[in-house]
């Protein structure tokens, strides 16, 4: 028996709309389909639609003006926006548009029929809220689920003021995230302030986001505001945040939670107004249990939480990252460098566990040294023996270490010494930043004292 249940399909491509027509008639919904935006705007116009399943790219037309359309033609209907070619600004702008949903070809029907199911029995579309038209794209680059569950997760929260914890392994991009949110938020045209916890000692930290006053210690030679303060009207970007000890927590707490700074040496508290965005590589439940991250300040931090996943665990992101990096570093450097299809597969198959920083640093490094305008398999595989050759000589021993943390320490010192202490070339092998080569070294107990830049 039919279903009292109207569903659009807006699709360019031919065998997605009898796909989905077929699909939808089979399990009793009525369905028309529609080519282009103009066909689409005809049916808006004469017929009742309770979901329109919109595809974002309408060959030169955009799906987003079928959303514009159904927002004043039909503004009951809930609308789906449907893409195989996923990224933060199309995805905010979906949602900001009054899009319940975004999937992502090719499309799986289990998760398409039962978001249907919820709309039909009453799901209606949130409100509708706007983000800024002259938002800069994201550099963050990738379309698989795993990004667009990422996609998702920013589009939600942006629009709001909820405090985000952002979770992933060094080199995954956790400040592009935090960025993100900053640009589609009604924040966007204040300051964005990013501050690594990890990088300053506790005294220090409290100065640089508290702020102080003349006198207040040895240097203070004038008062200064802090970085809370210089954050207000916009985000303030806590990365490292698990870094930071319970004493100073308790602080922060404080200033997180009633939006009030106290700069050292004075008794008189600030009123700021800063969207908190914090960041973490280390596991945040196993320092809870040991005491070493207070329980209220990360119930306090983590009302959204977002993980931003390995390189390894969308892999198939790999290629548009690869030619992301070429043409920046072509750019940069005014060539014209090439890759392979060959070298293009080798790369998706390799491990990555400095994540997309060390892939970024890998693709610079062999563009940088290709002397025949085009990438090819030999020189991946001379480049990556060259940094891990050392390591493979090395016979395991009755002293190999027996944690994660242990080999990693190892790893560091190895490459360190292959470097000889030269703290830029270390990292850029390690496929790190500098400043996170400091902040291993120092929770680590390894000296950098080597006078090396």
């Amino acid at each position: 028996m039919p279903k009292n249940f109207q569903i659009l399909v807006v699709d360019d491509d031919d065998s997605t709309r009898a796909f989905l027509h077929s699909v939808l008639n089979a399990e009793g919904y009525s369905c028309q389909v529609a080519a282009d935006v103009e066909t689409a705007e005809h049916v808006l116009r004469n017929d009742t639609v309770d979901l329109a399943l919109v595809d974002l790219y309408l060959g030169t037309a955009n799906g987003l003006n079928v959303l514009d359309l159904i927002k004043v033609l039909q503004p009951q209907s809930s609308c789906v926006i449907m893409t195989a070619h996923a990224t933060v600004e199309t995805v905010a702008r979906s949602v900001a548009g009054g899009a319940v949903e975004y999937l992502s070809k090719p499309l799986m029907i289990e998760e398409l029929l039962t978001l249907i199911h919820k709309l039909e029995a009453g799901g209606k579309p949130s409100g509708v809220k706007t983000i800024p038209e002259d938002t800069p794209p994201s550099s963050i680059i990738g379309s698989s689920p795993k990004m667009l569950e990422v996609y998702r997760a920013i589009a939600r929260v942006a629009p709001t003021n909820a405090p985000v914890l952002i979770l992933g392994a060094s080199g995954t991009g956790k400040e592009l995230v935090a960025r993100a949110i900053h640009q589609h938020s009604p924040r966007a045209a204040k300051p964005f302030v990013p501050v690594n916890c990890g990088a300053f000692t506790e005294n220090i930290l409290e100065s640089e986001l508290f702020g102080h006053v003349k006198g207040a210690f040895t240097g203070a030679y004038v008062s200064r505001p802090g970085l809370f303060e210089a954050a207000t009207g916009g985000t303030l970007f806590l990365d490292e945040i698990s870094e930071t000890k319970p004493t100073f927590q308790v602080n922060l707490l404080r200033a997180v939670q009633e939006q009030q700074v106290r700069r050292v040496g004075s008794n008189k508290y600030v009123q700021v107004d800063a969207r908190i965005v914090a960041a973490t590589n280390r596991d945040l439940t196993s320092l809870l249990q040991s005491g070493g991250f207070r329980e209220d300040l990360y119930y306090r931090l983590s009302v959204v939480t977002i993980h931003v996943p390995a390189l390894e665990e969308r892999s198939e992101d790999i290629l548009l990252l690869v030619q992301h990096f070429l043409k920046i570093s072509n750019g940069r450097n005014r060539r014209n460098v090439q890759i392979t299809a060959d070298a293009l597969q080798l790369l998706t198959r390799m491990r990555w566990p400095g994540n997309v920083r060390e892939l970024e640093n890998l693709v610079e490094r062999l563009a940088i040294f290709c002397v025949s305008g085009e990438i090819g398999v030999a020189d991946i595989e001379r480049e990556r023996n060259t940094e891990v050759r050392s390591a493979l000589q090395k016979p395991p021993t009755a002293a190999d270490p027996s944690t994660l943390e242990e080999m990693e320490r190892q790893h560091i010192l190895r490459v360190l010494e292959e470097a000889k202490g030269n703290k830029s070339q270390a990292a850029r092998a390690l496929g790190i930043e500098r400043k996170t080569l400091y902040e291993k070294a120092r929770r680590m107990g390894i000296s950098l004292r080597s006078g090396k830049l």
